[in-house]
């Protein structure tokens, strides 16, 4: 009877578009090959677990696992004793740094990987990773996972095209995971990683866009969003319609992805100001001061009825509130005192009724787009109101800026939402883009202008 072989597990780690190849140093006869990096799991240990511990022992840095490169066997083949489980992955903090078992790293394209001299175990899996359909994907998902919220008003119909669509695709039919008020799609999400899904197509608003995106930054297994929530400022910016949802699904099943920037967001709240919060993202827009305010104030009852256009109704309300004092530090530069209605930071430039706030920014370009409007009087939102009848933010009161990095201290503490979702009030905030850490399907009539 054969023993079963041992299990190794080994990672692409993705940045950027390129994969990481590691050379090694030793042992003797292995040195100068170049190799995924990973090792063996050992007793107790799941695969993932045992690559996030092998990368940090080997790298340096901490990760996150994404889907399974596939081998058509379950395992691909080392030798007799050993079979390995490939997984893409990404890097949660820092990039890997050379350390004592390589002589170097090097990021590669997809294509220029099978010009490595690659250990033995590892040609294969270069070369599927090489390969047109890109990453080791076929274009077919083998593990499509959708996570729904089962009370969005279009959970139904969403559930009923995604059947038929899979069915008409020859695909497997996606697993449903539903959202619960303790859980708005991050444990969903993590879930899907477990079950070693390829894709997630995320039904709901922005809130559970947000997030699933939080889980999947970095893994590099594709979204898809089917827009079911009030605002669904993301899926608008993609051109995703709650009005069309059939055109979503085609988005979600047949566009293929894309890697685009997301906004990250750090505070300490006046509760416990000595703590700083893990990363909340953002896709769209973060906002202090009175436009997190009137988002917090929105009726729920209007919300149901009246869409996005409940936040008018306390936005009005808002209006004639004193300016909020602030000292804002741009990109390491000192910081300078505003006092402004509201100060936001952009990663994408549409919000709802179409207005472009930010006309020059785009998803996948590294930087963040931040708007101050100082609004001070009641007269000075006259021409911001005929900007926004022009769909339009280019009022002299809004005054626009670039940046990569952004250090925030409120006067006073301050109400903060990212993408509609409250928090605070904080009293320090910093704010960071992560370019292109998630990977998105998007219509192909919009890849050259997001």
């Amino acid at each position: 009877m054969t023993a079963a072989r041992r299990l190794v597990v080994a990672a692409v780690i993705e940045h950027e578009g390129r994969i990481l190849a590691a050379q090694r140093a030793t042992p003797t006869e292995l040195a100068g090959l170049w190799e995924f990096p990973g090792g063996k799991v050992e007793a107790g240990e799941s695969a993932r677990e045992a690559l996030v511990r092998e990368i940090r022992e080997e790298l340096g840095c901490e990760v996150r696992v994404g889907a399974e490169v596939l081998h058509p066997d379950g395992l691909w083949p080392i030798n007799e004793r050993l079979g390995m489980r490939v997984f893409h992955v990404g890097c949660a903090d820092a990039l890997p740094a050379v350390g004592s078992e390589h002589r170097a790293v090097r990021w590669c394209l997809p294509d220029e990987l099978p010009g490595l001299d690659w250990l033995p175990a590892d040609i294969a899996v270069a070369a599927r990773l090489a390969e047109p359909a890109g990453h080791a994907n076929s274009g077919i998902p083998r593990s499509p996972v959708a996570i729904l919220n089962p009370v969005a008003k279009g959970y139904p119909r969403a559930v009923e095209l995604l059947s038929a669509g899979a069915a008409r695709r020859g695909w497997p039919m996606p697993v449903v995971l539903e959202t619960s008020r303790q859980d708005f799609g991050g444990g969903q999400a993590e879930s899907a990683l477990s079950m070693g899904a390829d894709l997630v197509i995320v039904g709901g608003g922005d809130g559970t866009v947000r997030a699933v995106a939080e889980r999947l930054r970095g893994t590099g297994v594709e979204m898809a969003i089917i827009p079911l929530g009030t605002a669904n400022i993301f899926a608008r910016n993609l051109g995703l319609s709650p009005r069309r949802l059939e055109a979503a699904v085609e988005v979600a099943m047949d566009a293929s992805g894309r890697p685009l920037d997301l906004g990250v967001a750090r505070f300490r709240t006046a509760a416990v100001p000595t703590q700083a919060s893990r990363d909340h993202l953002f896709l769209v827009l973060a906002g202090l001061g009175h436009d997190a305010e009137t988002v917090l104030a929105t009726r729920p009852d209007l919300k149901r009825r009246l869409g996005w256009a409940a936040y008018f109704e306390s936005g009005v309300r808002h209006l004639v509130r004193p300016p909020v004092r602030m000292m804002i530090a741009v990109d390491g530069r000192p910081a300078h005192a505003r006092a402004v209605w509201s100060f936001l930071v952009g990663n994408a430039g549409r919000i709802p009724l179409g207005i472009e706030i930010f006309p020059e920014a785009r998803l996948d370009d590294g930087l963040l787009r931040t708007m101050e409007a100082r609004v001070t009087h009641l007269w000075q939102w006259i021409p911001v109101a005929w900007a926004g009848l022009r769909r339009r933010a280019d009022s002299p009161v809004l005054v626009h800026g670039v940046a990569r990095r952004l250090v925030i201290e409120p006067e006073e503490p301050t109400a903060l939402q990212l993408d509609g979702d409250v928090f605070g009030p904080v009293v320090h905030l910093e704010i960071d883009v992560d370019p292109r850490a998630l990977m998105v399907r998007c219509p192909e009539s919009l890849r050259k202008d997001i």
